[in-house]
Formats: C-alpha cells, structure tokens, sequence
C-alpha cells in the first residue's frame, strides 16, 4: 500500500521517570510513515481524499503538549491510537526519539507499528499501555539512531526503558556513592568543569563541596580560589574556584545532583538571582557538549565574562577549546579585559 509520511518533526513534551526529565518540556522527534490508498487523492486532487500530513503534525504536537507520561512506550502507544482513529490510515510505523536521552548517543527511542486490528475496543486483541501483546502483528523495538526490528516471534519482547539508560540516580546527595570494586563495568565518562562561589562562611561551604565531590567522582582538579565582590548587591565578597571532574552521568542528572548539594548546604531554591549565596554551583562545560535545556540550564553556561570564571578556568584548563568560540581558554583569557588585573588569588587551600 502506498506511504504517507513525515520525518524529522519537531514536538516538545514532558515524558520522563527522573526529576530532572519532569521540570518541563524536552525535545522530541518523530518520524511518521501511514498505509493509505493515494489513488482517490491523486485522480481528484483534492485534499479532502488525502491524508493532511500537515494536520497530522499538528495532532502529534498537541499530543505532545498534553503528554504526562513517564515512558515513551506509552506517549507512542497513545499517538499511535489517535492516529489510527482519526486519520483512517490501515497500518503505521511511528519512531520517537529523545535527543541527549543517553549520553553519548545523538538519540535513543522506540519504535512501534501498528494496523487498525490494534486499536482498543475496535474488535483485535488490542494492544497493552506497555506497548506489547500476545499473538499480533505489532513489533516494537527501542532504538539508538537506527531502527532494529525484533524478530518475527509470537509474543513482542518487553519494552525497553530508555530512561534508564540516561542516568543513575539514587539518593540525592549521599546515596549516590562511587561503583563499588565489585562493578567492573566501565561507563562513560566525560570531564565537566564546574564553577563553584561563596560568600556565606565560603571556606567552609566551598571545602564541604568539594569533599562531596571527591566522595562521588573520584579525583577531581582544583583551581586556586580567587576573591571577587558581590555583583549586584551588597554583601560580603565571594570566594570562587573552578573544579575538574570525570562525569559519569548525564549533565541533566549532575545539575540536579549539584542542586541537592547546594540545599544541603543551605541553599533555598526560592533565593533571588543576586543575593548571598552560602554555596552556588553551575556546570560550565561538559566535555564539549553545546546544549539547551529546562529553565536556564545552559552548555556551555555564559558565565564567561566574569574574570573570576575564566581566569580559574584558564588555570587548570589552559588548552581546553571552547565548543562555541572555538579558541583555547589560555586565548580567552589573553584577549579578557581584566587580564592585565586579574581576581585576588587568596590562600585556600580545597
């Protein structure tokens, strides 16, 4: 039978197990193709014998929009249905993917097809919110950047939670410990470069993170501590480094990680943009990821400009190149207006 079909649209929808994944909508892309007899459509011409590819975008949108789910076997399942319903098509292939889902990968996703012998209460078997059923034609198969098919058995294999694969999160922030001797699996890791400041008992806080750090990745790099005054307000001077760590989850998964470690130490989320902080920390780069997220969250952070973030960067990182301006941060730093009168280096020792 002939094809309709759409590739590459893009729709956002909160679909996700971890807290991170629920702080807003995330990207998605589906790619579309429906079974439908064109004959009528191409001897009339006429839009109203055809599938509205356009409306049917639309449709996948505002499922989108509405989404709650915590699977995307279930946002599929539920786009699936509405299709099928509402569009007349007798079979369809619908892939959705998850950009950034598993790092390292460009996506991951499922894939499913479906034919109107699938649609609940239509008189089939039916098809289960899981996405899997006995003794039918639909063959569902989770997806990294190309579609596998399963095999042709009776019985479809269980869904794969994807979500899973993206990060680890256990208790926040003591339980997530380092793997033990025993776990030898190796995961990738990339290597992140965090800005840390504080002007609330900042010796201490700034000590207490990085330890909490140390306890989680391994061995990190420390750059001196500079001093740098309020900005913005009035209030005691900053204390500032940057710190090198060996990542092994997804930079969604570590910013919420960092956040639970700010509030350990103090910090209400509730506080205004410029106020004393008792320990702020944001992710700068993540190996060289470019990278849009929920709320404000930013890779590479624009952070940049404040001589007390490069300068610390430019100390232990000197030949890292920036994703985006493409030059060194040794460069970076030659060419900051404050080069020539840099931060206070002050005598901490984390």
């Amino acid at each position: 039978m002939d094809r309709v079909f759409i590739e590459g649209l893009e729709v956002s929808a909160t679909i996700g197990c971890h807290s991170w994944e629920r702080r807003g909508p995330r990207p998605l892309v589906v790619d579309l193709e429906l079974a439908h007899d064109n004959r009528p459509a191409a001897a009339s011409d006429a839009l109203a014998d055809a599938v509205d590819y356009e409306a049917v975008a639309q449709r996948i949108a505002a499922l989108a929009a509405e989404s709650d789910c915590e699977l995307l076997e279930t946002f599929a399942e539920r786009c699936a249905q509405a299709l099928l319903r509402e569009f007349g098509a007798e079979w369809l292939r619908l892939r959705i993917g998850k950009p950034g889902a598993v790092r390292g990968a460009r996506t991951a996703g499922v894939s499913i097809e479906r034919g109107r012998a699938d649609l609940h209460g239509a008189g089939g078997a039916g098809v289960s919110a899981a996405g899997a059923r006995a003794g039918g034609s639909a063959r569902d198969t989770a997806t990294g950047g190309s579609e596998t098919h399963a095999a042709t058995s009776r019985t479809a294999a269980p869904s794969v939670d994807v979500d899973a694969l993206a990060a680890r999160l256990a208790q926040l922030p003591g339980g997530m410990q380092r793997r033990r001797a025993t776990d030898r699996r190796p995961r990738p890791r990339s290597r992140a470069y965090l800005s840390l400041g504080s002007n609330l008992e900042p010796e201490a806080n700034l000590a207490a993170a990085v330890a909490a750090l140390r306890a989680r990745f391994g061995d990190v790099v420390v750059s001196p501590v500079y001093s740098s005054p309020a900005d913005g307000f009035d209030g005691p001077d900053f204390l500032n480094a940057i710190i090198g760590i060996d990542s092994d989850i997804h930079p969604f998964a570590l910013d919420e990680w960092l956040h639970a470690l700010e509030e350990a130490h103090g910090r209400d989320a509730r506080d205004a943009d410029y106020s004393n902080r008792p320990l702020d920390i944001d992710i700068i780069y993540f190996g060289e990821l470019v990278l849009d997220g929920p709320g404000d969250f930013q890779l590479p952070r624009p952070e940049l400009h404040h001589a007390f973030v490069l300068k610390p960067l430019a100390d232990i990182a000197p030949d890292f190149v920036d994703p985006i301006r493409n030059k060194t941060l040794a460069q970076l730093w030659a060419a900051h207006p404050r080069h020539r009168d840099p931060p206070a280096q002050v005598d901490v020792v984390l």
